[in-house]
């Protein structure tokens, strides 16, 4: 989530991470920005306790929106590092992304 040029990406879950360390295959870290009229638009982010449904519908009811996505350089840390370390690894990479081109 970014809002006023403060990047919050919060925790990973890891385990969402075993299929591709399971197949050896490379993370793609995705970031998502949002923008109306050219500038940040903060709004289309989940609002606490706002689930997935909720948050589609409230924003079917908003002008339209542009979204931005970015794809990141592919990880592809060892698997003898586990899937903490590379959902950290990913949650960084989109971070950084963030802050350096919010």
């Amino acid at each position: 989530e970014h809002r006023g040029g403060i990047t919050r990406v919060r925790t990973f879950h890891a385990r969402v991470f075993q299929c591709a360390l399971d197949a050896q295959v490379p993370i793609q870290p995705v970031a998502l920005t949002y923008r109306r009229g050219g500038r940040s638009y903060d709004d289309a982010s989940f609002r606490p306790g706002e689930g997935f449904l909720d948050n589609f519908l409230r924003l079917l009811g908003t002008a339209p929106i542009d979204a931005e996505v970015r794809f990141l350089a592919p990880l592809t840390e060892p698997a003898e590092n586990g899937r903490r370390a590379l959902a950290e690894a990913a949650r960084s990479a989109i971070a950084r992304s963030l802050e350096t081109n919010p």
